[in-house]
C-alpha cells in the first residue's frame, strides 16, 4: 500500500456535501468558518495517516474474536467499565461528536482504554451521494486507525449500499482477519435483503475474512468465513414488551 496521502476530496466537492446550498458567492471567511464549525476537513487529524493508495486510512487486521462483552459506544463513553469491546451499531447521531474537533481526542482516548472496539458505522445509504458515503467512509477508518495506532484492538466495520458502493466501501482494509458487518434494517426491504446478501458475496470476494461478526437479526448466510453472531440487545427487549 502507499503512503502517500493524496486530498480525497476537493473544496468543491466537500462544499456540495456538506451545504447543497453552497454557492460560490459566499467568500473564503464564510466558508472556513462553516468547515470548522462541522468539522468536515479535520486536517488536524489527516495530516498524520497512513493511506491507502485510493486515500482512505488503512486498518490493520485483527486476528481472534472479541473475548468481552459489548457495549455501544453511547453507553461506553459515559462508564468507567473498561472490560468491553464497543461498538457503534447505533443511530449515527450517538457518536457524530467523534467528528467534531471540540470531542475528537478525548474520546479517542476513552476508547483506547476499552478491550477493543469496531470502527465506527457510519451510514452508507442510496439516499447519499457517492462522495457522501465516501466522506463516512473516511471517517469510519480515520477512527480506527487513530485507536489502533494507540495500541488498541480494532476490528474494521463494513456497510454498503447499492452496487455502486462494492468500489469503495472496502478500500483501507486488508484482506484476511475479522471483519464485523449488521443486519439492523436489512429485513425491513425485499431489495435492502437481496442487497445485503450481494454485499456479503462481495465482502468475502474482495477481502477473504477469516471471521464475519455479525450484530444484529440471525438470518441464513452462506459464507465460507466463520459466522460469530451477536443480537442487539436494544431489539430483543423491545420484543419483551410486546
Amino acid at each position: 500500500m502507499n503512503n502517500n496521502q493524496p486530498s480525497l476530496f476537493s473544496e468543491k466537492e466537500l462544499a456540495r456535501m456538506i451545504s447543497p446550498t453552497f454557492s460560490r458567492k459566499r467568500n473564503h471567511a464564510e466558508w472556513e468558518l462553516r468547515k470548522s464549525r462541522l468539522g468536515a476537513v479535520r486536517a488536524d487529524l489527516s495530516k498524520d495517516l497512513i493511506l491507502s493508495e485510493e486515500g482512505y486510512p488503512i486498518i490493520k487486521p485483527f486476528f481472534g474474536i472479541p473475548d468481552s462483552p459489548l457495549v455501544d459506544f453511547k453507553e461506553a463513553i459515559s462508564s468507567d467499565d473498561y472490560n468491553h469491546w464497543v461498538h457503534f451499531f447505533i443511530d449515527d447521531v450517538c457518536f457524530e461528536q467523534l467528528w467534531n474537533p471540540k470531542y475528537t481526542e478525548r474520546d479517542v482516548q476513552k476508547l483506547t482504554k476499552f478491550q477493543g472496539m469496531f470502527t465506527p458505522d457510519f451510514t452508507l445509504d442510496p439516499r447519499l451521494s457517492p462522495l457522501q458515503e465516501q466522506f463516512n467512509l473516511f471517517r469510519s477508518r480515520t477512527i480506527g486507525q487513530l485507536v489502533q495506532r494507540r495500541g488498541s484492538n480494532v476490528i474494521p466495520t463494513i456497510g454498503w449500499s447499492f452496487r455502486r458502493s462494492f468500489e469503495y466501501c472496502f478500500r483501507g482494509l486488508y484482506e484476511g482477519g475479522t471483519v464485523a458487518i449488521s443486519t439492523n434494517g436489512v429485513l425491513s426491504k425485499i431489495v435492502s435483503f437481496r442487497m445485503f446478501l450481494e454485499g456479503v458475496f462481495e465482502l468475502e470476494r474482495q477481502l477473504r475474512p477469516e471471521v464475519i461478526f455479525i450484530y444484529g437479526e440471525r438470518i441464513d448466510l452462506q459464507t465460507k468465513a466463520r459466522q460469530i453472531w451477536h443480537p442487539n440487545k436494544h431489539i430483543m427487549h423491545l420484543r419483551t414488551l410486546v
